[in-house]
């Protein structure tokens, strides 16, 4: 496991339109220092207001994950942040000149390439993660999340639509996060069912979608002419969704995480649960036998839940 920060190494520049506002955006993501955290500048507005990645400021989580301090809103980082948690990297600028991240072709894949790209510098100091106390459980409507003390970050998802299209009813994989684990993931895209799409404009969301960057379910099929990139690809989307949401909390989580019809207003509230009941150990690695040294950790939280 990693145990030093890491940032980029060089800046990447790219640029794209918003999913739900339908804006062009420019993006650059810039390197920054031991300790920065994920933060996103916004160059569009005066004085290029700022906002560090954390649960506190979780905002509207409508079909996207939206952070928002009062001052700046940054929509749809999902994503992004997916990417970054997979490369093991802690410390960027995201510098962009409006408030939607570009949802290029719907999936994580270019993300991958433009990081794979740019390279990955590895940093002086220890990387922190949050390695969870006790057992959690977070249900909603039939939704649910459970977490446990885990020296990694493992997830058994599953995903269930009362639907006609046969491929949506029921799929479940199960994930043990790594940057090659999450290439495997990353070119699944988001998707929509079609009597969604009006309701969706209506709301003012999905301005800036269309079969290029989203998988669109009809009755019976998809609508997209070059059908599914895997077979599992809506499972394999809320996956990457998930690690994305995760990585929210500012560092990278150790849980054994079992996920059922689970979105971003659930992961969310998972996040903040966690968050803000401190039912997280913040916790450095030690170099040589890292895994020994998290079993260590987590002996005495399954010995107090026992």
């Amino acid at each position: 496991m990693q145990v030093f920060q890491r940032t980029i190494k060089n800046s990447i520049k790219f640029s794209g339109i918003g999913l739900h506002t339908g804006k062009k955006v420019n993006v650059r993501i810039e390197p920054a220092k031991e300790d920065t955290g994920i933060v996103f500048v916004r160059g569009d507005l005066k004085g290029s207001p700022s906002l560090r990645v954390s649960p506190e400021f979780l905002s509207k989580l409508f079909y996207a994950t939206t952070l928002s301090n009062g001052e700046i809103s940054v929509q749809t980082v999902e994503h992004l942040l997916a990417a970054l948690s997979a490369f093991g990297i802690d410390n960027v600028y995201v510098v962009l000149d409006s408030e939607e991240l570009p949802i290029l072709d719907g999936s994580a894949a270019p993300y991958v390439y433009l990081l794979e790209d740019t390279g990955i510098y590895e940093q002086s100091q220890k990387r922190k993660y949050m390695l969870l106390k006790r057992k959690v459980n977070i249900e909603n409507d039939n939704k649910r999340i459970t977490a446990e003390p885990y020296f990694g970050l493992e997830i058994d998802n599953t995903i269930s639509f009362d639907h006609t299209y046969k491929k949506v009813r029921f799929q479940r994989m199960k994930y043990s996060h790594s940057l090659e684990s999450f290439k495997s993931i990353a070119v699944a895209r988001t998707f929509c069912f079609y009597q969604e799409v009006e309701a969706l404009r209506a709301a003012g969301l999905a301005k800036g979608g269309s079969l290029e960057n989203a998988i669109v379910i009809g009755e019976y099929d998809i609508l997209n002419e070059g059908g599914l990139r895997l077979d599992n690809e809506f499972v394999a989307h809320k996956t990457l969704d998930l690690v994305g949401d995760l990585y929210v909390l500012g560092y990278p989580l150790l849980a054994k995480i079992t996920a059922y019809r689970t979105g971003h207003a659930l992961n969310a509230a998972f996040v903040r649960t966690v968050y803000f009941q401190n039912l997280c150990e913040i916790i450095e690695l030690e170099e040589g036998e890292p895994l020994k040294y998290l079993e260590n950790l987590i002996t005495p939280f399954a010995e107090e839940q026992a």
